[in-house]
């Protein structure tokens, strides 16, 4: 772990670590008896009315002891640090490795980082976990986690992740399920790999351990044109899709009668390859894959009808940018639209030439390629749903920006946070 988060940037005046005589620039060793790792500690042992700190102050270690009411702030920050965990494995489906040259060198870390999984629900493998990570998960109650699982059989799972750690998986999510862990599970589907009877084994033994396992996702493998030297992986093919949802759903349907809780999904995109309606919104529970795009599609217009009813009326003229496979529903909804309302929006599906025409998510698409295709084909408003965005900036992953975008288009670019952002910004609301 990174020596920078153990060191303390700021002690409140007045606080109850202040009146004990933590200072700025104390290392933090211990916390309770145990290793300091980073914030989080922190933030867990608030609760306790008496904590105390084993820190190194030029070069003399130091026990502080604070006293506090229960769940009273400590009163510390800690210095920001960058360190990430990063991936131990070798994915036959490893989408940083299928990246073109030239990116931001961020979009090329390959993290694997459980304190990520917990803080911002990203999907970790678990794979270079150490004994003493698993002790504190378990020890602070970091929960919900976001797990990749991919199979059940171990030596396929070997095959798959190219690290014989990886293989312990089911080991581990067993001893996080005994210590009351909440778990939300992904397979991502590989054609003739770990679909079929393979994916019901896992989804099944992964059932087991509900309700600390929560959810599982089926999503299918995504591959782009920049795979030069590794395995042949196959698109998941339109029959193999529909046999999927088909077993998924039924495998769900029997998890809703026993626990009266949705379990398994497969994700909107697997229902696009199918060519199959998507699940209704009621469907997808509390929606705790939709990250994963597990009801992305469902919770978009469920949100759009929800602002219309609130009395937004549509007006004026607009271009939608958005991706492939989202263009004909959203095309269809704003039909419907444009017959109830003096609105008029047209959807300009984007090719994706960046990472290749398989890729057909809106959250893949590129300014560039955007600018490619539709110089001077664009009405003077355009909407931009804020997933091709990088997050809390107005810049997309070829990293032109969306000032750019807007002088080369000669447009004005309004940003849509999902149904109700877009209704909104055809109301004017925005």
């Amino acid at each position: 772990m990174d020596r920078q988060a153990r060191i303390v940037n700021k002690v409140r005046r007045g606080s109850a670590a202040s009146k004990a005589g933590l200072k700025k620039g104390d290392e933090i060793l211990t916390l309770q008896g145990y290793p300091f790792v980073d914030e989080t500690d922190l933030a867990y042992y608030e609760q306790d009315e008496v904590v105390e700190f084993t820190v190194l102050r030029n070069g003399e270690t130091i026990t502080v002891r604070v006293e506090k009411d229960a769940w009273d702030p400590l009163g510390i920050e800690m210095c920001q640090s960058d360190y990430i965990i990063p991936c131990k494995n070798n994915c036959l489906f490893c989408f940083v490795k299928q990246l073109p040259k030239g990116m931001r060198k961020t979009l090329y870390v390959k993290d694997d980082d459980y304190r990520m999984s917990f803080a911002m629900g990203s999907y970790v493998t678990l794979s270079n976990l150490t004994d003493e990570e698993l002790e504190r998960i378990k020890r602070l109650g970091l929960s919900p986690l976001y797990i990749s699982v991919h199979c059940f059989t171990k030596e396929l799972k070997q095959k798959i992740c190219k690290n014989p750690r990886s293989a312990e998986l089911f080991t581990i999510l067993k001893e996080l399920a005994d210590a009351h862990i909440t778990m939300h599970t992904q397979i991502v589907m590989m054609e003739g790999i770990n679909d079929g009877d393979e994916l019901m084994l896992t989804i099944s033994e992964l059932a087991k351990m509900y309700p600390y396992v929560k959810t599982v996702a089926v999503v299918p493998v995504g591959l782009t044109k920049h795979r030069e030297g590794l395995p042949a992986l196959s698109p998941i093919s339109k029959e193999n899709a529909g046999r999927t949802i088909d077993n998924v759903e039924a495998f769900n349907a029997e998890m809703v009668k026993k626990y009266s809780e949705p379990f398994a999904f497969c994700s909107d995109e697997m229902y696009l390859i199918a060519e199959r309606p998507l699940p209704s919104y009621d469907s997808y529970g509390e929606f705790d894959q939709i990250e994963n795009g597990v009801g992305l599609v469902a919770d978009f217009f469920h949100e759009a009808d929800f602002e219309l009813s609130m009395g937004v009326e549509p007006k004026g003229e607009y271009s939608a940018i958005t991706g492939m496979s989202f263009a004909p529903l959203l095309s269809e909804y704003v039909r419907k639209l444009e017959a109830r309302y003096d609105v008029k929006v047209d959807v300009c599906p984007v090719r994706n030439d960046f990472f290749g025409e398989s890729v057909t998510v809106s959250g893949l698409v590129t300014g560039g390629d955007i600018i490619k295709q539709y110089a001077g084909k664009l009405r003077k408003d355009i909407i931009i749903p804020r997933t091709m965005l990088r997050e809390f900036s107005g810049v997309f992953l070829d990293e032109v920006t969306l000032c750019q975008l807007e002088e080369k288009l000669n447009v004005r670019a309004h940003v849509a946070d999902g149904g109700a952002g877009f209704i909104d910004i055809l109301g004017g609301e925005i």
